[in-house]
């Protein structure tokens, strides 16, 4: 999406409310968020607000720039990026516009060209990170003109469909290094993560939304959080939605489906003879979804990750360490799907 000066990648809808200065970012359509579950337990209205990945961009001869970006309803953090070298990291405060002062450094003019480069040195990229309302004010230089990134090739797209674990959980709340950053990276693919923490329930008006979306790769990991609040004909109903949806409106890119972590089997306060007989279920229904000649494939997770030692604090989200790990296994795996 362009918006005024700048590109806003990631972003699916703008919202203007009264009091807020700038324009808040969304990743998702109205639509979308209209049809979710709604309930106690339900906590995708509260999700579908988080910023992680979106990506603000624009190009710029000019050596110093400006900009105005911010938290609304909670702390967080933004990363800073000129191409694929990063330059800072910055705290956003919650409830107001932060001004970020930018300086390219001089040695970026004599730095190589890396071997995966997907962005040239002198397209800034501000990343939002992790669970947060993003607004963004503007970027300005009294140096001379910003525009939206012009691409000699733009890069390939992976959208990412998951829980909290594809969504970037465990690494911390200022660290854009989750094993689908990294794995988007490694295939050179940019990343459109739309994954939903504590949700990711498949509805069918994400089914809707998510298969509109034109990418070159589609990355779907499902069934996890639903494992305990769905019955398996209805993940069936929503996940075949989901990847024949996509399917028929994007008859030639791969869809890879992962099947559910072993590891939301064995959570210490929850029913595991429940959970692993639903689990089973859930796979039996990803693996019907597959097919390798028309370029649907399954990733069995149990590849992925399954050692302890790979998790963070909670038993449940892998660490930065994990992250590092399962982004590795993934890419040596997709590679060879895609």
């Amino acid at each position: 999406m362009i918006y005024g000066n700048v590109e806003l990648f990631n972003v699916e809808r703008l919202e203007h409310r009264s009091g807020i200065p700038g324009v808040m970012l969304n990743r998702f359509s109205k639509a979308a968020v209209d049809g979710l579950d709604r309930g106690e337990d339900r906590r995708g209205y509260l999700t579908q607000s988080y910023c992680n990945d979106i990506e603000i961009r624009f190009e710029t001869a000019a050596q110093e720039v400006t900009a105005e970006v911010g938290a609304w309803d909670n702390d967080g953090y933004i990363a800073v990026f000129n191409g694929e070298y990063f330059h800072s990291l910055h705290h956003l405060p919650e409830g107001r516009l932060s001004v970020l002062k930018l300086q390219r450094h001089p040695r970026l003019a004599l730095m190589p060209a890396v071997d995966d480069e997907r962005f040239n040195r002198y397209i800034w990229r501000l990343v939002f990170l992790k669970r947060f309302q993003a607004v963004f004010g503007e970027i300005h230089t009294e140096q001379g003109k910003i525009g939206p990134p012009l691409y000699n090739i733009r890069p390939k797209t992976m959208l990412a469909y998951g829980s909290s674990i594809t969504f970037g959980a465990g690494t911390g709340p200022a660290s854009y290094l989750h094993h689908m950053w990294i794995l988007a990276r490694r295939l050179g693919y940019q990343l459109e993560n739309k994954s939903m923490p504590g949700s990711c329930f498949c509805e069918i008006s994400y089914g809707d939304f998510l298969s509109d979306i034109s990418a070159d790769l589609y990355y779907y990991e499902l069934g996890g959080n639903m494992r305990l609040r769905h019955t398996p004909d209805e993940f069936r109903r929503r996940a075949e939605h989901l990847v024949k949806e996509t399917r028929r409106k994007n008859p030639e890119a791969p869809i890879i489906l992962l099947s559910i972590y072993p590891l939301l089997g064995s959570i210490p306060d929850e029913d595991h003879e429940k959970a692993a007989r639903v689990i089973a279920s859930f796979n039996e229904t990803i693996y019907h979804l597959a097919d390798p000649a028309d370029r649907i494939f399954v990733v069995d997770s149990s590849q992925i990750i399954s050692e302890p030692g790979l998790l963070s604090y909670d038993g449940l989200h892998p660490s930065g360490y994990g992250n590092i790990m399962m982004a590795e296994r993934l890419y040596n795996i997709i590679k060879n799907m895609i």
